[in-house]
């Protein structure tokens, strides 16, 4: 009867454990996210500060409605009158934010369901979260470095007056 008493006082103070375990990983996990936002854009978390989105924030929203690494309006596009190679590069540039966007939804979608999976089978571990969270962080990092160089090439396209342009407009976004 003694053992009974110890495996089923086990499984309660398991339970108890359990959600202060996945509120501590949610709460790194946010924690991150917030660090991550405010690493790419010094002005604040997020880069909210144009329209009114769905949820009530603020975007300035590009090209076809994304938020790019250099973000243009179709009226700054317009004006810039870009020839056919900058117009490549430009959709370069955009292609690639875009895919590293998919990725990394689809990166922590899948680590997400990893963790979800390791609550329910009791095989959490604090360093393979943390492994799992830096070897994200630098996936993110190479993605993030990769696109910028497709922002860069478009941007030594252009010419003098057009950097110009361009310089005028993300001025005027401040």
């Amino acid at each position: 009867m003694n053992n009974l008493n110890k495996t089923s006082g086990l499984k309660k103070t398991a339970q108890r454990i359990r959600p202060i375990i996945v509120g501590l990983t949610l709460a790194m996990l946010a924690g991150s996210g917030i660090a991550y936002a405010s690493n790419n854009n010094r002005d604040g978390c997020g880069g909210n500060d144009g329209q009114k989105s769905k949820h009530g924030m603020h975007s300035q929203q590009g090209q076809h409605g994304k938020h790019d690494m250099l973000t243009l309006s179709s009226k700054a596009v317009e004006q810039l009158q870009l020839t056919d190679t900058q117009k490549v590069a430009l959709t370069e540039a955009q292609n690639a934010t875009q895919k590293m966007r998919d990725d990394m939804r689809s990166t922590m979608r899948s680590a997400k369901e990893s963790r979800q999976a390791e609550m329910k089978s009791d095989t959490f571990d604090p360093r393979t979260m943390f492994t799992q969270q830096d070897a994200m962080a630098s996936q993110m990092l190479a993605a993030r470095q990769g696109v910028q160089k497709q922002w860069l090439a478009f941007w030594d396209g252009l010419t003098d007056t057009q950097k110009a342009t361009v310089r005028d407009y993300m001025q005027s976004k401040k």
